[in-house]
C-alpha cells in the first residue's frame, strides 16, 4: 500500500509554480530612421549642387579681353613721335676745296687755320690776304651744294678758335669754303704803324744842287 502511494505521488504533476515573465522589450521601429535618411540625403544633394556651381562658374565662363585703349584724336603717343636718327652722308674731306685768307695782317694766321683744318681731313687748300687787315670777325662763306657735314664741322672748329663768326652760304663761289679770318680768341687787334714825317732837306746858298733819288716802292707785305 505504501508502495502504491509512492507510485501515485510521483506520477502526479508537480504543482505549477507561478513564475512572472517581463514583456519583451519594444523593438526600435525601423520608420524613424527614415527621416535622418531623408536629411542626409538632401544635404548631400545640396553640396552636390552647390560645388557643380563652382566648377561650372570656373569652367564655363569665357575670359575677358583686354579693352583697348581708346583713340585720342591729335595726340600722339612717344612711339609715334620717335622717328629714326638719319646716318651722316658719306663725305670725302679730300675733295673739298677751301681758300682761306688773312684778314687780321697778322703773319701765319691763314697758315695756322690751314694747319687746324688739315688735322681734320681736309687736303685742299689756297692761302692768301684779304682786301682788307682789319678784320675782327672771321667770316666762313660755304658753297650751296657742300655736305651740311662739313660746313657744321668747319662752323664748330671756327667757333672754337676765333672770337666771333659770321657765316654765310653762296651759290656762285669758285671753292666749297672761304674763309677770311678775323681775331682769335684772347687776342687783341694788331696795332696800326703810324708813318714817319719826312725829313725836308733846306737848300743852302753855297751847295750844289743834288738829285735826290726816286722813292722806290716796297713789296706789299704777305703775312698770309
Amino acid at each position: 500500500m505504501e508502495e502504491d502511494q509512492k507510485v501515485q505521488e510521483e506520477t502526479q504533476p508537480a504543482p505549477s509554480q507561478n513564475t512572472s515573465f517581463a514583456p519583451p522589450a519594444p523593438m526600435k521601429s525601423q520608420n524613424s530612421r527614415g527621416p535622418v535618411r531623408a536629411i542626409v540625403g538632401i544635404l548631400v544633394l545640396i553640396v552636390f549642387i552647390i560645388a557643380g556651381f563652382f566648377i561650372f562658374k570656373g569652367t564655363g565662363t569665357p575670359k575677358e579681353s583686354p579693352t583697348p585703349s581708346p583713340i585720342i584724336r591729335g595726340v600722339t603717343t612717344e612711339d609715334e613721335t620717335r622717328t629714326p636718327t638719319p646716318t651722316p652722308e658719306a663725305v670725302d674731306k679730300t675733295k673739298v676745296t677751301i681758300e682761306i685768307q688773312n684778314g687780321t695782317g697778322i703773319t701765319g694766321d691763314a697758315g695756322y687755320l690751314r694747319d687746324i683744318l688739315k688735322s681734320m681731313g681736309y687736303a685742299k687748300f689756297e692761302l692768301g690776304n684779304a682786301s682788307t687787315q682789319d678784320y675782327v670777325t672771321t667770316s666762313a662763306t660755304y658753297l650751296k651744294d657742300l655736305s651740311k657735314t662739313v660746313q657744321d664741322e668747319i662752323t664748330e672748329k671756327l667757333k672754337e678758335t676765333y672770337k666771333e663768326i659770321d657765316v654765310k652760304t653762296s651759290s656762285t663761289g669758285k671753292v666749297d669754303v672761304l674763309i677770311v679770318t678775323g681775331l682769335k680768341k684772347g687776342s687783341t687787334p694788331k696795332a696800326s704803324a703810324t708813318p714817319t714825317p719826312k725829313a725836308t732837306s733846306t737848300a743852302s746858298p753855297s751847295s750844289s744842287p743834288t738829285s735826290t733819288p726816286s722813292p722806290t716802292s716796297s713789296p706789299a707785305p704777305t703775312p698770309q
